[in-house]
C-alpha cells in the first residue's frame, strides 16, 4: 500500500466499526454469562428460562449480526466511493501531459 493510499483510508475505528462491534459482543455476554440464565423461572409454554432465554438469543444474535454486516459492508462501499472521487475520474495521458505509468511527459 502506498503512503497516498494509506493517508487517504480515514480513520479504522469509526461509530459504525463500534456499534458493529457492540453488535457481536452483546450475544457473547448474554449467552455466556450464567448468573444472567441460572434459573427457573419464568417459564414460557412449560420450558424453564434457561431453555427460553438460549433459544431467543439465537434469533437475536441472528438479527445483530446481520446488523453488524450490514454497517461493515456500508462503511467499506462508502469508503471505496470517496477513495474513488478524490483519485478522480481517469483522463487521457494527452489531456494531463501524463503517460500512464504517472511520469511526465512532452505534452505538445
Amino acid at each position: 500500500m502506498s503512503e497516498y493510499e494509506r493517508s487517504t483510508r480515514g480513520p479504522v475505528v469509526t461509530p459504525a466499526r463500534v456499534i458493529a462491534a457492540i453488535c457481536v459482543i452483546v450475544p457473547f455476554v448474554a449467552v455466556l454469562w450464567v448468573p444472567i440464565y441460572d434459573k427457573d423461572k419464568p417459564e414460557v409454554a412449560g420450558f424453564p428460562f434457561f431453555f427460553w432465554w438460549q433459544l431467543l438469543w439465537v434469533a437475536i444474535t441472528a438479527g445483530l449480526m446481520g446488523l453488524a454486516y450490514f454497517l461493515v459492508r456500508r462503511e467499506d462501499l462508502a469508503r471505496k466511493a470517496a477513495a474513488g472521487a478524490v483519485s478522480g475520474p481517469e483522463t487521457g495521458s494527452e489531456e494531463s501531459g501524463t503517460d500512464s505509468s504517472g511520469a511526465e511527459g512532452d505534452a505538445q
